[in-house]
């Protein structure tokens, strides 16, 4: 597979994203967002997404040059709606508003509706986190829904991703987990690589389980991660839509045609509690007490959540970015399309 670097890849996504009708502006925060999502290992949340994106503009689920506004606020909170401009640039000026609310009062909490996808959720909280911030963040998806509820076989629920950012001294903590067993996201890249998904991922449109990516796309369902147990995603996927979706009034699943993410971010300030460093370093102390446990057979090393994403960045940077053949032919068709160089 050819490999290609994350600039190369976010200049790409720059002159897709501009030529469907963003401002220059718009277009570079959509494009760094996708090509970060691929540099981290989630290429389901990569430049895969740009046909995804160009067909939802031409259905008018996205207004390319669209701006969001504040609807409601108060010195802690806000309500935003995205007047379905892109749900990266939305998502981030949800948070900027957020921190600064958080600095001032130590506490903040940001809800959003009429928002367009707004990509791989980690990416706030570890923004977040680099202000000195703890970050939670809930989205929805509304307009769509892929997941079953725990012992039911039709798809009421959407992904419902939750992260969570806690500040280090050096890299953020990051939980970024979808209460479903497994991202929609990841499903499609196996489908464009034309390759079999692992069992207990999704079942067919007959309610039978399956490793056919493709049953997915065709009346099938994800199912709430945890397997046996899986009514712990189930219970954590309710929260997301009533946080995300309900609070939001944004919607969820299938209850409205609208189509796209409702989202709520709490934000906290540790010195609020107390001394940054006296923080931080019980941060860095539960960080060694964690990492001393002796490791079980063929494991290496005890990885905190978030590590794994910033190993796969650092042997990407060296290695450069793959991506499979499926997705480049639909990528430079894309290209071809939009009048602008392939990939």
């Amino acid at each position: 597979m050819p490999h290609y670097t994350a600039i190369e890849l976010q200049d790409f996504a720059h002159s897709i994203i501009n030529a469907l009708g963003s401002s220059e502006e718009q277009s570079k925060i959509v494009a760094e967002h996708l090509a970060t999502s691929n540099l981290a290992g989630h290429d389901s949340h990569g430049v895969i997404r740009l046909p995804q994106y160009r067909n939802h503009v031409n259905e008018e689920k996205i207004d390319p040059k669209a701006e969001p506004k504040i609807i409601k606020e108060t010195p802690t909170t806000a309500l935003l709606d995205g007047n379905k401009a892109w749900g990266q640039v939305v998502a981030q000026k949800a948070l900027d508003l957020g921190i600064k609310k958080a600095k001032n009062n130590g506490l903040s909490a940001i809800a959003i509706r009429n928002c367009y996808h707004i990509g791989r959720v980690g990416v706030y909280p570890i923004n977040a986190a680099k202000e000195g911030l703890i970050c939670q963040v809930h989205c929805n998806g509304h307009g769509v829904a892929r997941v079953a509820p725990w012992g039911g076989t039709d798809a009421k629920m959407a992904t419902n991703p939750i992260s969570v950012g806690i500040p280090t001294r050096e890299d953020p903590i990051l939980v970024d987990i979808t209460t479903s067993v497994v991202a929609e996201g990841k499903v499609r890249v196996s489908l464009n690589a034309n390759k079999d998904i692992p069992e207990g991922w999704i079942l067919d449109k007959t309610g039978q389980a399956t490793t056919n990516p493709a049953d997915l796309y065709e009346g099938g369902t994800i199912l709430p991660f945890g397997g046996a147990q899986g009514h712990k995603g189930y219970g954590l996927s309710l929260i997301v839509d009533l946080l995300g979706g309900v609070l939001s009034g944004a919607g969820c699943g299938f209850m409205t045609k609208k189509f796209g993410n409702g989202v709520f971010i709490q934000l906290t300030d540790p010195t609020a509690f107390e001394d940054q460093d006296e923080f931080l370093n019980r941060v860095e102390a539960y960080k060694t007490y964690i990492k001393e446990s002796p490791t079980q057979d063929g494991v290496d090393d005890i990885l905190l959540p978030g590590e794994p994403e910033l190993n796969a960045e650092k042997a990407r940077v060296k290695t450069g970015i793959d991506l499979d053949g499926g997705t480049l032919v639909q990528l430079n068709l894309l290209a071809e399309e939009l009048g602008v160089e392939g990939i």
